[in-house]
């Protein structure tokens, strides 16, 4: 009797699907798994278990260590100056002092549809997954530029808009 290798995933003759994909080269056998394979449990879910309980003393800690008062309560007539958004949005606030338009409708717009176009856009497969790429340069540097832009126009409308949405430092 030859020696017949043993199937990791053994052939069901009741499957009604297969595994298919566009490779390069000789195509995989569905059957059987990659060598180098471990199971989801315990060697997974442990390390997950592990960091979900890391993340929380973390936050449980800091929650415990710093106070976070919360503002007096909303007087309807006397809004606060300037009335800003969230941190989160105020990036997108200071585009729209600068033009209600082109900040409130075009740059969401576009922010929006070219992260949906993004996939169908980039089709390069090249360094995809690899942190600072030398094979993406271009997008890295378009994201960097991107998140810069975020951080500075969030860091402008927080921090140095004042009354009236005046630029005042923070020191005055």
């Amino acid at each position: 009797m030859p020696h017949e290798k043993e199937e990791i995933f053994p052939r069901d003759p009741n499957k009604t699907y297969s595994l298919m994909t566009i490779v390069d080269g000789d195509s995989f056998q569905v059957e059987h798994g990659p060598d180098d394979t471990l199971q989801s449990w315990p060697h997974l879910m442990v390390r997950e278990l592990l960091l979900f309980l890391l993340v929380f003393v973390v936050i449980l800690g800091v929650s415990l260590l710093f106070n976070a008062p919360l503002e007096e309560a909303a007087n309807p007539l006397h809004s606060t100056n300037p009335a800003k958004a969230p941190w989160y949005f105020v990036g997108i606030q200071e585009l729209v002092s600068y033009s209600a338009f082109l900040g409130g409708i075009v740059a969401p717009v576009l922010i929006v549809l070219s992260l949906l176009l993004l996939p169908y856009i980039d089709r390069n497969p090249k360094g995809v997954g690899v942190w600072f790429s030398p094979d993406r340069k271009i997008a890295t540097l378009l994201f960097t530029l991107f998140v810069i832009a975020m951080v500075v126009l969030i860091l402008i409308g927080q921090f140095v808009r004042g009354p009236n949405w005046g630029l005042y430092w923070p020191w005055m």
